[in-house]
């Protein structure tokens, strides 16, 4: 029975290494140091060194597609906080970190209880294939809590993901979930015409997943795949497609090029998901995002 504990311990702690969030490769640069206060409103960016995608898609045809294919969120039915607004969590962040090329610093917790939050969206088209788009959708928290203990919480929390659409058949191609230092792509060829892409929401660290969990152990939840995330119906979901905003240079918390305090702002990424490898991790206690991977990681997204 010792020897069975003491296994069970060594697992846990190597678990918990899961509860830290990292942008890895879609981590970008900062630029030069520059006020929120000092910037004129009228000015098209915070920022200088803030950049669009050179294939990204115009504005109205953008917009009648993330619309279209907005997912449907799952939350877990003891969800802590949902999504805010970029704009509140600013509102609780020390003003004078707001500079260019700073990190920011969270001042004040109020929970974030209301389910009508903004879904934040961009779409580009694939660059030799302009029959795909792929369409990122973003959302913003103003902490993660812990996943045991006081292991785990980080101020700030970003989260997204990616679907990618042929726009000839209007048809999903693929859905590509993010989750703690990772993610995982499926099949969207097997969506029923008509169906939203459906995304379960981890209770604590706020994951993207395609299924749903409902069982758990004490620190498991701090593994890649343990968070809870147990709907009780529709009273715990949430249809994105009533509540979009686009991303750009032109509004200061995405031309912001500083520290969210877990990595860049989603401008600030590798959003060349085209070449993104259909998942990472095969790490069964470490980064393990192939495990749920309908693709493996030798293939190239856009190649799908």
């Amino acid at each position: 029975m010792k020897k069975s504990y003491s296994i069970l311990l060594v697992m846990l702690v190597t678990l918990l290494v899961q509860c830290k969030k990292s942008d890895q490769v879609e981590t970008g640069s900062n630029g030069n140091k520059t006020s929120k206060t000092g910037v004129n409103a009228a000015q098209a960016s915070f920022c200088a060194s803030c950049q669009e995608s050179p294939t990204r898609v115009n504005t109205v045809e953008a917009d009648g597609w993330a619309k279209k294919f907005a997912p449907l969120l799952k939350f877990d039915r003891a969800a802590p906080e949902y999504p805010t607004s970029v704009e509140d969590v600013w509102a609780n962040t020390l003003p004078s970190s707001i500079v260019c090329g700073g990190k920011l610093v969270f001042q004040k917790d109020p929970e974030s209880r209301s389910m009508n939050f903004p879904t934040y969206y961009d779409v580009q088209a694939h660059p030799s294939d302009p029959n795909r788009i792929f369409i990122e959708y973003w959302w913003a928290y103003k902490r993660q809590r812990p996943c045991i203990g006081n292991v785990g919480g980080h101020d700030y929390d970003l989260e997204h993901m990616v679907l990618q659409v042929d726009k000839q058949t209007q048809r999903v191609i693929t859905t590509t979930y993010f989750q703690h230092a990772g993610w995982f792509t499926r099949n969207g060829r097997n969506l029923a015409e008509g169906k939203r892409v459906e995304a379960y929401v981890g209770k604590l660290a706020h994951g993207m997943y395609h299924d749903s969990r409902d069982k758990t152990i004490i620190g498991f939840e701090c593994s890649y795949y343990g968070d809870y995330r147990n709907p009780s119906g529709t009273k715990d979901e949430v249809l994105t497609a009533n509540n979009l905003v686009r991303m750009g240079c032109d509004k200061d918390e995405f031309s912001f090029n500083g520290d969210w305090g877990i990595g860049s702002g989603p401008l600030y990424r590798d959003r060349n998901y085209w070449n993104y490898n259909a998942c990472i991790g095969n790490d069964t206690f470490g980064t393990n995002g192939c495990a749920a991977s309908e693709f493996g990681d030798n293939k190239k997204i856009g190649d799908l």
